[in-house]
This record gives structure tokens, sequence and C-alpha cells, in this order.
């Protein structure tokens, strides 16, 4: 018979193992994938420049405490559920919607093992009360690049979704003891 501990690894631990990089909007990440087929920019949605891998993935770790602050990338992104607690994705969509799910195991309570976030959303995540970590990997097609990311400001997001200005002061926040983007990580 197997034997598994996978329940019994920390955050720090993951961390270590996979040697994950603080990220801009909050977290631990790595690229762990990356296709080795490219799109070229005649091939690319509107807005999306230069040639592109088909697809990326990363691994991506938050622990109590920390978010995912609220952003948007011009590509659809898949995100799994792999280990830790349940993680809350909020997302506001173009059109004017909240949208507010769980990526986690328990399928039987509503939670999702995946859960698409279609290109030009504005979404953030955070572990839900209870969970001491969550790590998902997130994958992008077309792959995914820099330049096609943009953190919100809270300001402009609020002037366009009034009704949802808690939730966007919330994740638009850095929490306690995050670097601010530039003093940590990678972009």
């Amino acid at each position: 018979m197997i034997q598994s501990h996978v329940h019994a690894l920390s955050a720090q631990e993951i961390i270590r193992h996979y040697d994950l990089m603080p990220h801009v909007e909050g977290g631990h990440y790595r690229r762990v994938w990356c296709s080795t087929q490219d799109l070229q920019p005649e091939s690319l949605p509107c807005g999306i420049c230069g040639s592109r891998p088909c697809s990326t993935s990363i691994l991506y770790l938050l622990q109590a405490g920390e978010r995912s602050r609220l952003h948007r990338i011009r590509q659809d992104e898949l995100w799994h559920f792999h280990l830790g607690g349940p993680l809350r994705l909020y997302c506001l969509t173009p059109d004017g919607r909240e949208l507010d799910r769980v990526l986690g195991a328990d399928i039987l309570a509503g939670q999702h093992l995946l859960l698409p976030m279609p290109g030009g959303c504005w979404f953030g995540a955070e572990p839900c009360p209870g969970t001491a970590f969550s790590l998902v990997s997130c994958t992008v097609a077309p792959g995914f690049d820099f330049r096609d990311f943009e953190l919100a400001r809270a300001a402009c997001l609020v002037r366009r979704y009034p009704f949802a200005r808690e939730r966007i002061e919330h994740f638009c926040r850095l929490p306690d003891g995050c670097p601010a983007p530039g003093e940590g990580g990678q972009a």
C-alpha cells in the first residue's frame, strides 16, 4: 500500500521544492510548462503582440493572508486545483457581472477542480477562511506574456463597477508585509 503524506506538506516546503518565486500580483509562482509550438502574430487575437507559444502553465501558491490582486490578461486562463484548501476566485466581467467561485476538492459542496477565467475579465483570488494554503496551476492560451498583464487600479474599477466597491478595494489592497510591485519577484 502506498502511503501518502501530501496533506502534511507546508506551504514553505512546496515553495522550496518547486523553487517558487514571489509574483507581482501576490503569492508565489513558477512557469512549469511552455508549448514548443509558436503562434505567429498574424494568427493571434487582436491586441496580442508578437509571436507566442500556443500555451503556457504555471504553478501558483497563495498562503493564508495572501491574495492575487485584481488583474486582467487578454487571453483565457484555466485554473486547476492541486493541493491545500479551497481558493476563492472573484471576477468582474466586461459586461458588468460579478462571478464568485471556489476552486477546491470538495466538488459535492460546489467547489470546482477547474475554473476558466475569460480573457479581459478583472479577477483575483484568495484562500478561503481556514485554509493554510492553496496550490493551483494556471494554463493560458495563447501563451502568457507579461505584456498582456495589467494590475487593477481600485479607483478606476470602482467608477466602472460602483456596486462592487468593497470587493474591488479588498482585492486591490496589498496584504500587510507584501512587497509592492518592483520590490520582489520578477515581472
